[in-house]
């Protein structure tokens, strides 16, 4: 059935309903000494939505970056995106691309950072693979760094991520994306777990299709509120752990 909201109204519900967007910042502020980005100067970033993780970072702990390079498939994302880079890092060169991490053309020149905040959902196990390899062998400079944040203990039963499970698409785990990134050849320099909260009382049809879109094959919405309501009897809250991740 035709909705009237979009991607990006959809994705603003779900988060709405968690504090990630506190948590992340002061993940980052923790970090950002230790990250040692000051040599930094270009900067690719796949998926970034309207860019508020990810400028946050760059202005905290890229203090050199001349050049950005953005892949963002969401049109209102990505003119959302331009706003925010025109605001927040004018004297940047910007780039913002819309389209599909697997319909992108990749880089004519290697680029010292590469961002990937919560979207390595949307890349299968074989298209993840030869990503983190072409990001290895081709899309970095040498010494060239990477940032994943991702989602961790999706095997853990009870959690938000068994939703998807229940339903019959389970989500990425983590130490999925972690056999990757070794087997790439790329060596773990930082990772902090980030712990936030979600709640469950009062998801209206516009956070609901969020998951709806998320599984591989039809369900309705009342299949996604039994879902929930089985898991998290009377809108009980949950713990939500991301992994924060420098190669």
């Amino acid at each position: 059935m035709a909705t009237d909201d979009s991607y990006f109204e959809r994705y603003s519900e779900h988060r709405r309903h968690d504090n990630f967007n506190d948590v992340f910042p002061v993940t980052v502020n923790k970090l950002s000494s230790k990250l040692k980005l000051d040599s930094v100067n270009s900067c690719l970033t796949f998926g970034p939505g309207d860019g508020l993780h990810e400028v946050f970072f760059i202005k905290q702990c890229v203090p050199n970056i001349s050049k950005l390079i953005a892949v963002e498939p969401d049109h209102e994302s990505a003119e959302r995106l331009r706003t925010r880079l025109a605001k927040s890092l004018s004297g940047v060169d910007s780039q913002v691309i819309e389209t599909t991490i697997q319909s992108w053309k990749g880089l004519d020149d290697p680029v010292d950072l590469v961002l990937m905040m919560n979207v390595l959902y949307y890349v299968s196990s074989s298209e993840r693979k030869e990503l983190f390899k072409k990001l290895h062998e081709q899309w970095l400079t040498p010494g060239g760094r990477v940032v994943v944040v991702s989602a961790n203990r999706t095997k853990c039963p009870g959690t938000t991520h068994e939703i998807y499970a229940r339903l019959g698409t389970p989500l990425l785990s983590w130490e999925d994306i972690e056999h990757d990134m070794l087997e790439a050849r790329f060596i773990k320099q930082h990772a902090h777990e980030m712990q936030s909260i979600r709640g469950f009382s009062n998801l209206d049809e516009c956070s609901l299709r969020f998951y709806q879109n998320k599984i591989d094959h039809p369900v309705t919405l009342d299949d996604i509120r039994n879902a929930i309501k089985e898991l998290f009897p009377d809108g009980k809250s949950d713990q939500l752990f991301h992994m924060f991740v420098c190669l």
